[in-house]
């Protein structure tokens, strides 16, 4: 069960505009069945005198609601209306409106809402049930007004805990799914008007987002300040780095050109690392380019490879290093995890693991470029290692330092096979390097099942169900239900016999979901002499 608080000082100041948007139809007509399940006057809820819907009850409940604060005259800094969200998963299905009255009432006494031990100076408050929402999460708002009857301001100094703390004792006690403690491996998610503006724009995802992958691939190929800041200016966007004393790099801000916006004098939208991911500011980033050596230099080209930016070599050797640190992290963290079931480890073995962890992301991102492409920038569906590596990030967090302080051999090596793997570029499919990406695939689906196994034996379920959601989808794209693995960045087309005779004489190219992407041009019947038919 989760309970969404409101941050500090962040409370809102319309009691009756709340009011109007629990009960009309939502951003996206997600409201169903509005309704109260509970509230400070039992009048108000079914039965009672207040129930009748008439011509201007709503602002009548909600000046009931802000009685107390108008009667004693009083203003609360930062807002008066406090707004919680509770919900529950999907698998725990829909509780009730009377368990759910049964729950708020308990919070209400447990956060110290409720009337003293007279029985005076409550606060006014109101549960507003709408039925599961588009995800399927049961879920009831209540909205309370921070002035007690006796004109005092009730107290939410350090909420959050005894929020979490009341969850998980609500969990025990109705067998609901267990929740993880809150230990900032969340990913950091685009704001609703973020997710607006890309819908009303036609994409797919968020500023953020895009941002936020290209920044990680150029942290993942670079080992230095200059060689990051040099692989940025090469992508559509637009960096400003900042220098402190002695020019020490101590961060920097990116914006998407054309992405245009009203808060910045040069109307551009810019984003911090920090504010794309937590493990992207650059101190995080300092710290992990020192963590491993750099790939050795490339191996050099032969006369086929004239046209190419790296040689058929240097990738060959990358896919196939990337592969032999994956297994070997996999045998180590293998080890961890029986360790871990006999006993407790150290803290030091927890941090090894944790560092493994961490730097699989890495390799994940780089085996995604190279497998993929820029799929996923472009919007395209048929992106599994990109859609892998995003459900792994969080899985990929260290609780609450982000990411390990040391890192160990294992974690050094995954790092600087990474880098030489980012660096070749896109591979390809066909002959030995295509034999050795699905080996690669299948290595870090093995990795990331240890890891997911790691973070289970820890109690830190909600970053197992990350790295199990992330292998599995490696599995499913590896070749293991018998097909292998679709050409690199390209799309899975259909097979050869499905082709009709139509699409052959037009010239069209085989097509996904019925979209065209492109055109070839049909190959002629090959002479006796070796050549191609007229």
């Amino acid at each position: 069960m989760i309970a969404k608080a409101p941050e500090s000082g962040k409370c809102g100041r319309n009691t009756y505009g709340l009011l109007r948007y629990l009960f009309g139809p939502g951003r996206a007509n997600e409201h169903r069945d509005p309704h109260l399940v509970a509230a400070w006057d039992p009048d108000w809820l079914p039965g009672g005198v207040f129930t009748e819907r008439v011509h201007g009850w709503l602002a009548r409940l909600g000046r009931e609601v802000d009685s107390a604060m108008t009667g004693h005259e009083v203003t609360v800094p930062g807002g008066h209306v406090y707004h919680v969200v509770m919900s529950v998963p999907p698998q725990d299905g829909a509780l009730g409106d009377a368990v759910w009255r049964q729950l708020v009432e308990d919070a209400i006494g447990r956060m110290g809402f409720g009337p003293d031990e007279d029985g005076r100076g409550g606060c006014r408050w109101v549960a507003v049930h709408h039925g599961p929402s588009p995800e399927g999460n049961d879920h009831v708002h209540l909205a309370v007004n921070l002035v007690r009857g006796d004109g005092r301001i009730a107290d939410t100094y350090r909420d959050w805990p005894r929020w979490r703390e009341w969850c998980k004792d609500v969990e025990r006690r109705l067998g609901l799914t267990p929740t993880s403690s809150v230990n900032r491996t969340a990913p950091l998610r685009p704001k609703r008007a973020e997710t607006e503006k890309a819908t009303r724009l036609g994409r797919q995802r968020s500023s953020r987002e895009l941002l936020r992958d290209i920044v990680r691939v150029a942290a993942t190929r670079a080992s230095s300040v200059d060689e990051f800041l040099e692989l940025l200016e090469r992508e559509p966007v637009q960096v400003e780095p900042r220098w402190g004393a002695e020019g020490l790099f101590t961060g920097y801000r990116v914006a998407l050109f054309g992405d245009i916006g009203t808060k910045s004098t040069d109307r551009r939208v810019w984003f911090r690392g920090s504010q794309l991911a937590r493990d992207l500011s650059a101190p995080k980033l300092l710290a992990r380019w020192a963590s491993a050596s750099a790939p050795p230099p490339s191996l050099p080209r032969d006369e086929r490879d004239r046209f190419a930016s790296t040689g058929r070599a240097e990738r060959t050797t990358a896919v196939e290093e990337a592969t032999l640190a994956a297994k070997r992290a996999c045998g180590a963290l293998a080890v961890l995890n029986a360790r871990q079931q006999l006993s407790a480890v150290s803290e030091a073995v927890s941090e090894e693991a944790d560092a493994i962890a961490h730097a699989t992301h890495d390799l994940l991102v780089a085996a995604a470029r190279g497998i993929d492409g820029n799929e996923l920038r472009f919007e395209r569906r048929e992106a599994p290692v990109w859609t892998a590596a995003m459900e792994y990030e969080r899985a990929a967090a260290t609780p609450w330092r982000v990411q390990p302080a040391r890192w160990g051999p294992i974690a050094a090596e995954l790092r600087t096979a990474a880098r030489r793997l980012a660096r070749v570029g896109v591979l390809s499919r066909r002959g030995r390097e295509g034999d050795g990406i699905t080996v690669l695939v299948v290595a870090l689906a093995a990795l990331i099942a240890e890891i997911a196994a790691w973070r289970e034996s820890t109690q830190q379920r909600r970053q197992a169900d990350s790295a199990r959601r992330a292998a599995k989808v490696l599995e499913s794209c590896a070749g293991t239900n018998g097909r292998r693995y679709p050409a690199a960045g390209s799309l899975r087309a259909t097979p050869p016999e499905a082709v009709t005779d139509s699409q052959r004489q037009q010239g069209q190219r085989p097509t996904l979901s019925g979209k065209k992407y492109s055109t070839f041009r049909p190959l002629q019947p090959r002479s006796r002499t070796g050549g191609l038919g007229r």
